[in-house]
């Protein structure tokens, strides 16, 4: 009999809104330094070592078969052959190996759509990068993975001395004893619909309630004043039709500087993040001449608890609060308050439902973004959110691969039309490293967005480094220049790397030291986190 994974309504979305335009790939880059006694053929060694390693654990055996073979609803399907040197690819950077052809061979391969008739996922080795170090581009179809189940697949040793490991695909985890041994066809497909239908008829009126408060709260019947609705989201210039190029940048910061800033504001790790990625929005926007009198309106993922009976990480398993990001508003302590109070009223709304309701809530609300398959009508159906900020916590310490150390971890997510660019973040070993995932035609300079989230911190610093209370959050009137800090320049501590084709250069920074603990990311719905990866 057929071992086969039934797709849930999450999973499923993802399969349907593939497009040659909106491949539904997501990714993470990993960086790592060498062993100090490293031979100068060590990335070699590594490849060949990754290539003996036959494909053999969930999710990198399965494949997805859909409507054409019969059945009622696609599954994933366990293949009993599986092409390891077609998923795993050996490239080199040219001369001289910096950040910027790092970023040009990462943006080109996160371009490339799978082929959806094998096993969706690619791993990259990319050798030649300056002092001797490698990289590993790895992506995995959204509807295998979120960002949570994602991390959870990393097979990675905390120990240098012990870390020669399996790689992913043949590294099998441990689960609860039961398996999903399912008849393949239609007889499967009902079985796992009935099963379904059962689930939801138990959390109908849970799911009724959050809807119905949707609802009033898009024509003004808030629960809350600092809810932000699905009506709220003002047109951008990121709320438009994408193709299918795609542009990479990041950036880096400690967990300690951002726990810092956020004990002196009142606030949690998250909110610096969201108050970071607003300053930064809005002085890119302003230097376009394009920022909204309205306020940007945040999409953030919130992890759920995840069905750890599947094998492959059990898929996806998110939720989604709409946060205001105050780009309307001058003062940078304004601001803060303005989208603390919104975080706050965004994740208090999820509370009412059930994880299972809100799975089911999930795919409702975003079922607009359904039509954008159609050409020429995701950029007309108007935005429930401008832009996915996410965040991911990660490993708690430093990883290690064939006595290699993991230095860095950059996420890098999907995109859809009407949702020209994602802001993805990962915390690992005690930073946090930004992962800005653009539509290369229609979000130029996209490192500028990095850079200008790094100096964004430095701001943040600055205004709480006083004592007296924040003014009220006062609308600002539209500036079509850009505005000046309202702090004295100083030298960034964030490290911005110009992983883009765009020609950005590195920001004027030096990289703060890095924190020795990990701070988890702050608790949301059910004792959840807030999490990435859409």
């Amino acid at each position: 009999m057929v071992e086969s994974k039934p797709l849930n309504l999450l999973d499923l979305s993802f399969v349907f809104m593939e497009t040659r335009q909106t491949p539904m790939h997501v990714a993470g880059l990993q960086t790592f330094l060498p062993p100090p006694d490293a031979p100068r053929d060590f990335p070699r060694q590594v490849y060949e070592y990754l290539r003996s390693f036959p494909v053999t654990a969930a999710p990198f055996n399965y494949v997805l078969r859909g409507l054409a073979s019969g059945r009622l609803l696609p599954t994933f399907e366990v293949a009993e052959n599986v092409s390891l040197d077609y998923h795993l690819r050996h490239s080199a950077l040219p001369y001289p190996g910096g950040e910027r052809e790092l970023g040009m061979l990462v943006s080109r391969l996160h371009s490339n759509p799978m082929d959806l008739d094998r096993p969706l996922w690619e791993i990259h080795l990319i050798e030649g990068l300056h002092g001797g170090r490698f990289a590993l581009y790895a992506k995995l179809h959204h509807s295998l993975a979120d960002g949570i189940s994602g991390i959870g697949l990393l097979n990675y040793s905390d120990r240098p001395d012990d870390s020669r490991t399996p790689p992913v695909w043949a590294a099998e985890k441990q689960r609860d004893s039961r398996r999903f041994e399912t008849p393949p066809g239609a007889h499967g497909a009902v079985a796992h619909l009935s099963a379904a239908l059962r689930n939801q008829a138990r959390v109908l009126p849970e799911l009724m309630r959050g809807l119905l408060g949707s609802a009033q709260a898009a024509i003004g019947l808030k629960p809350d004043p600092e809810f932000a609705s699905l009506a709220e989201a003002p047109r951008t210039m990121f709320n438009v039709d994408v193709t299918p190029q795609r542009r990479v940048a990041t950036q880096s910061t400690t967990l300690a500087r951002m726990r810092a800033i956020g004990e002196a504001a009142g606030g949690s790790v998250n909110d610096v993040l969201l108050a970071a990625c607003s300053a930064a929005l809005r002085r890119y926007l302003q230097e376009a001449d394009a920022l909204p009198a309205r306020s940007l309106i945040a999409s953030v993922p919130v992890a759920l608890p995840r069905d750890t009976t599947q094998p492959g990480g059990g898929g996806n398993a998110i939720s989604f609060a709409n946060v205001k990001l105050g780009t309307d508003i001058d003062d940078v302590r304004a601001r803060f308050e303005a989208i603390r109070r919104s975080s706050i009223a965004g994740r208090e709304y999820l509370k009412q439902m059930s994880p299972t309701a809100l799975m089911t809530y999930t795919v409702l609300i975003s079922s607009p973004q359904m039509l954008t398959r159609v050409p020429a009508i995701g950029a007309r159906v108007p935005p429930l959110y401008n832009i996915i900020i996410s965040n991911v916590p990660g490993p708690r310490s430093k990883l290690y691969f064939l006595g290699a150390e993991m230095e860095a971890y950059y996420p890098i997510s999907a995109l859809a039309h009407g949702q020209a660019l994602n802001i993805t973040v990962l915390s690992y070993a005690g930073s946090l490293f930004f992962g800005f995932t653009g539509c290369a035609d229609r979000v130029p300079h996209l490192q500028r967005l990095a850079v200008y989230t790094g100096e964004a911190l430095d701001e943040l610093e600055q205004a709480y480094a006083q004592a007296e209370p924040a003014p009220p959050a006062v609308p600002a009137k539209r500036k079509t220049r850009k505005t000046k800090s309202t702090g004295p320049k100083r030298k960034s501590t964030s490290r911005a790397r110009p992983a883009t084709a765009d020609g950005g250069k590195r920001a004027p920074a030096k990289r703060a030291k890095r924190a020795r603990t990990h701070v988890a990311s702050e608790a949301s719905v059910d004792g959840a986190s807030p999490e990435a990866s859409t």
